[in-house]
């Protein structure tokens, strides 16, 4: 039994390591998974799997976006020519491949694609599994006219080239789908019906982390602009380990906001610095300043970094109490996810 695990959208090993951690379990239960990413990093990973070329986007260059469909325009899902080539790239890939079950993260075009042709279950962050609705929430305040405009001429074209009259949201919901995150991160909460979170895709974290007063640990792209300003002013280690061993032996983590890495801090108790690069990561750094368990920084200071330190051990009394609220979230949820997976592709 084949199943295609695609990707096409968003940066980070996260959708690797999600999508590795299902074809390992689906594996185990007899199917054979086959991979199309955008991109290959497979750090600390093993991948001994099938890869195949998944089509390339088209990107405008426009980077400010305000809801789900701007983000889509800006890689031609308002384009009909561009779209109908897009689909029918992947709908070319599903005949070679013949799979049983689409696994897609943040792979919009090869939902769209697998749409009454192959099962379709859609995993992946809260922010790129979006709610079943046609008209999309605003991310970000003041929407310009503009942005509405987009999401209509990406409905409109979406629906002409599909033939099909359904939301936007249901559509890129697939058959099923699963949000790979907790609802307190969750940009998109109050606009769901019946969602299905499965918390973290990782081995659970330590809770109950030791109190050392250790240094800071960066998990940074080290081209951002204020990369060696964060290392050096808060003395920061900034080589890569798994992230339990960060938990045990550091006293802030600093990060873009990843989502792998933003729930294991939280479901660990350890406070956190967010320097977010992109929408995504803008949004989580906000929900995790409304659990009071972290700081967001877009270009800091030396001043603001010293007073960062200062302010650390309230932050870390505040992250310790919301890890013992979110112990529910800190198990794996692989089984329920592949559990679904084998339903529909039986």
């Amino acid at each position: 039994m084949k199943v295609l695990l695609g990707w096409e959208l968003g940066a980070g090993q996260g959708h690797i390591q999600r999508l590795a951690t299902l074809a390992k379990a689906l594996q185990v239960n007899g199917c054979e998974p086959i991979f199309a990413l955008k991109a290959y990093h497979f750090r600390n990973l093993q991948f001994p799997w099938q890869i195949i070329e998944p089509p390339a986007l088209f990107f405008s260059g426009r980077e400010d976006s305000y809801a789900y469909p701007d983000i889509l325009e800006t890689f031609g899902f308002a384009d009909p020519i561009l779209l109908s080539t897009h689909i029918q790239s992947w709908q070319t890939i599903l005949q070679a491949v013949q799979p049983h079950l689409v696994i897609a993260d943040h792979a919009p075009g090869l939902v769209l694609a697998a749409q009454g042709h192959v099962p379709t279950v859609v995993v992946g962050s809260h922010f790129a599994v979006p709610p079943p609705v046609e008209i999309f929430p605003p991310l970000r305040l003041p929407t310009p006219p503009e942005s509405l405009e987009r999401q209509a001429r990406v409905g409109e074209t979406i629906r002409k080239v599909l033939k099909i009259e359904r939301s936007l949201g249901q559509l890129f919901n697939g058959d099923y789908s699963f949000i790979f995150s907790i609802p307190e991160l969750d940009c998109y909460r109050f606009w769901r019906v019946n969602p299905h979170y499965v918390g973290i895709h990782i081995t659970p974290v330590p809770s109950h982390r030791s109190q050392a007063q250790g240094a800071a640990w960066a998990y940074l792209n080290e081209s951002h602009p204020d990369y060696n300003l964060v290392i050096r002013t808060l003395n920061a280690a900034h080589d890569f380990k798994p992230l339990p061993a960060v938990f045990r032996d550091q006293s802030l983590v600093i990060h873009h906001g990843g989502l792998t890495t933003t729930i294991g801090c939280l479901l660990s108790g350890m406070p956190q610095l967010v320097l977010p690069c992109y929408l995504e990561q803008e949004l989580t750094a906000l929900a995790l300043i409304r659990l009071g368990v972290a700081q967001m920084m877009i270009r800091p200071t030396w001043d603001d970094l010293l007073m960062l330190q200062a302010q650390t051990p309230i932050i870390a009394q505040k992250a310790k109490k919301q890890a013992q609220n979110l112990t529910h979230w800190n198990q794996n949820f692989t089984n329920q996810v592949v559990e679904k997976c084998l339903q529909l592709a039986a």
